[in-house]
């Protein structure tokens, strides 16, 4: 071997620890940047040559510079990390919540409740005072006021999350293509099957765990290549790299796809989008900034444009339950207040056939109608002048023929029958049962509508009560009772009579808004069981369906009518002489009647200014059990209870959150900890390798040095 061998070897080390020293340079400065993966570099030595007496080693190389990580403890890292991005986001919103709905008596809608009462409490006690009825009007308002204004709080953070939704969707898209394109690079940067692209995969890491702050993806790394140097774990990814969410690709190597947002009733879905398919992925995102985001704001909205679910989507529908809870049960006891007729508000809007469209074939005038009438049988219930059912009629139906026709089938079916008093007949565009004077009859009740005929026509008095429930009131009813009674002018009781509600009976006399009105008009009931035919409810009072409205219409002047002992709600399902306006936390208002007037407002059930029955009632109201509707769930509370109910459910949500947090956060510290260990550059173990790097090479600078002087030492033996 030749000096000039040693000479190269030497110069093999100086070029290696300074390589060496680079690297551990670029750690040092590094030590702040907590996207840094610390590197290091691997020494290994040059093929050595054979010879005898042994193999002479030709020197070291650099084999490469690898990042100092670990795949299971990143993955830690990064899934800890979105955890507490999760619970922050949702910590966020809940504490914002639940600042509108304080769970404290004496704040918030808990003190509009209990002035609410207090108001009735005095009113109750000076039913006649003017300034206590202003007084009234005032906290009613207050109350119902900041029920609206809770609601559009409520709104204004739906909004806002969507918003927020829409942020982080095009967040996740440009990281998604950053990370394509690094991708694209690192291939590129990598094909010679040596070099190691560490800044890029650096920066990817740190794209990573942001979109798992965000998103909480699927990220999938196959072709794992783990390599053990100086005792350190180094792992790097070289072959297939994929992002997913919802089972759908978002990322495959360097080809990405994009994330897209789709209108759902004025919110936004989130789909995603691949080459011609659109799939929704809302479902699917459950954690990160962006599960939580959804988890508040809800992922299923009605048409209304309110969610379904979420907590924005619970607490909505308790807000409205409550709002409509309160409205039924306040307006069903006034309804007990006197008046001199009953006229509620349009429940539905009746479609009126003209005559001249009565006389046409059915299929030409479909396209007038709610749906098609279809060939069928109706079964029509006759009844006695007692009321008690005597026999049921079927009558066929042919949708060829036309109204009028129909009509005549019916009659005559009825008169075969030997229904002679009552007959079927066009009344202001409405088919009605009529008696001999051509007042609406209580004796003809439709029992089963097997064409539709009725309902075509856009009618509900003949719809089951349990259908229209749902779909017609504006409030639920329940099954029960309710009294109709009747007052002179000096507040006598002059009738009384019990009408049964039963929303599941086979019986229409029971079961539809038809049936309530023939119970209220049937002739021969002695209300007062004195055996006088002319003092009972229908000879004061008929009750009429006419353009969508419920009446009580009076037939002896100075009489008044209302309700009492209403176990079914009817008052304030049909707003019987309401005293709210509206249906739910939208629109709940005091009557504006009583806004324009509060003078009218009455304490009294019998129309006597000294009574006080109705203010007694709905005083004593904050007592009892009520019924709330949320969604298909009735829920029996008392008011107070009821709202106490929804602000302590959400205070907990909010705390459970919280503490949650807490122990994620104590989670994500320990794991931070444990990979900055691995992964973070040591400034200690820096400088010892700083210390051990340059005396390597100061020591090949010597070898480097030695050689050069036996060279001089040489060169001067020949001169």
């Amino acid at each position: 071997m030749a000096i000039s061998t040693a000479y190269s070897t030497a110069l093999t080390g100086l070029k290696a620890h300074q390589t060496a020293l680079d690297v551990t340079s670029n750690n040092i400065s590094n030590a702040s940047n907590p996207d840094y993966v610390r590197e290091r570099a691997i020494f290994t030595t040059y093929d050595g040559i054979n010879s005898i007496p042994g193999d002479i080693g030709m020197g070291v190389k650099i084999q490469s510079v690898m990042r100092i990580t670990d795949t299971f403890l990143f993955n830690r890292f990064t899934q800890t990390s979105a955890n507490v991005k999760n619970l922050t986001t949702k910590e966020q919103y809940l504490n914002e919540i639940a600042t509108y709905f304080p769970d404290v008596e004496d704040q918030g809608l808990n003190k509009d409740i209990k002035d609410f009462f207090d108001a009735w409490q005095t009113f109750a006690s000076n039913p006649n005072d003017g300034a206590v009825k202003v007084d009234l009007a005032y906290k009613t308002q207050k109350m119902t006021d900041d029920i609206k204004t809770l609601r559009e709080k409520l709104k204004d953070i739906q909004k806002s999350l969507n918003e927020e939704v829409k942020t982080r969707v095009d967040e996740i898209n440009s990281i998604v293509k950053e990370i394509a394109d690094i991708n694209a690079k690192i291939t590129a940067h990598e094909a010679n099957g040596s070099s190691h692209a560490n800044e890029l995969r650096d920066k990817r890491d740190a794209l990573e765990k942001r979109l798992k702050e965000i998103a909480d993806v699927k990220i999938y790394k196959s072709g794992v290549t783990s390599q053990d140097s100086q005792g350190t774990t180094t792992v790097d990814y070289t072959e297939n790299y994929q992002i997913s969410i919802g089972g759908y690709v978002l990322l495959d190597n360097s080809t990405s796809n994009e994330l897209v947002l789709q209108d759902n009733y004025q919110n936004y879905n989130i789909a995603l989008k691949s080459n011609t398919e659109i799939n929704d992925v809302t479902d699917a995102i459950k954690g990160g900034e962006l599960g939580a985001l959804l988890d508040v704001r809800g992922r299923e909205f009605n048409s209304d444009t309110n969610p379904k679910d979420g907590v924005i989507g619970d607490m909505l529908s308790s807000l409205d339950a409550f709002a409509q809870g309160m409205i039924r049960s306040v307006n069903s006891i006034y309804s007990y207040s006197a008046q001199e007729s009953v006229e509620t508000d349009t429940i539905n809007k009746p479609i009126s056939v003209s005559p001249d469209m009565a006389d046409k074939p059915l299929p030409l005038i479909e396209k007038y109608l709610a749906h098609p009438v279809r060939d069928g049988n109706m079964i029509l219930q006759v009844y006695n002048n007692s009321g008690n059912p005597t026999q049921e009629v079927k009558v066929s139906i042919d949708s060829q023929k036309s109204i009028n026709d129909i009509i005549s089938d019916i009659n005559t079916s009825l008169q075969n029958a030997g229904v002679t008093d009552t007959q079927a007949k066009l009344v202001n565009g409405q088919i009605k049962f009529v008696d001999s004077n051509g007042n609406e009859s209580p004796n003809v009740l439709v029992k089963d509508d097997g064409s539709l005929l009725f309902s075509a026509l856009n009618e509900i008095e003949y719809m089951p009560l349990s259908k229209i429930d749902d779909i017609k009131l504006p409030i639920p009813m329940d099954n029960g009772t309710f009294d109709v009674v009747v007052y002179d002018s000096n507040g006598e009781e002059k009738a009384r009579r019990t009408i049964t509600v039963n929303m599941d009976s086979k019986d229409p006399r029971y079961s539809t808004i038809e049936g309530i009105m023939a119970q209220i008009n049937t002739p021969n009931i002695d209300d007062n069981q004195n055996n006088n035919p002319n003092d009972d409810v229908d000879d004061y009072y008929q009750a009429k369906f006419l353009n969508g409205k419920f009446i009580l219409a009076p037939k002896q002047e100075d009489t008044f009518v209302g309700l009492d002992n209403d176990t079914a709600n009817f008052g304030g399902s049909f707003g019987v002489n309401k005293f709210f306006d509206g249906t739910d936390s939208s629109n709940i208002s005091l009557r504006q009647e009583f806004i324009d007037d509060p003078s009218k407002i009455h304490a009294y059930k019998a129309p006597n200014e000294g009574n006080n029955e109705v203010a007694n009632e709905i005083l004593q109201l904050q007592f009892q059990d009520i019924t709330f509707y949320k969604g298909d769930t009735k829920i029996t509370n008392t008011i107070t209870g009821f709202y106490r109910t929804m602000t302590s459910s959400l205070a907990n949500e909010a705390k459970n959150t919280t503490d949650q947090k807490e122990a994620a956060e104590t989670l994500y510290k320990s794991v931070s900890n444990e990979y900055y260990s691995l992964s973070g550059v040591n400034i200690d173990e820096e400088l010892i390798n700083l210390e051990k790097f340059q005396r390597g090479y100061q020591a090949n600078a010597r070898v480097i040095t030695t050689i050069n002087n036996m060279l001089d030492a040489l060169f001067a033996i020949k001169q």
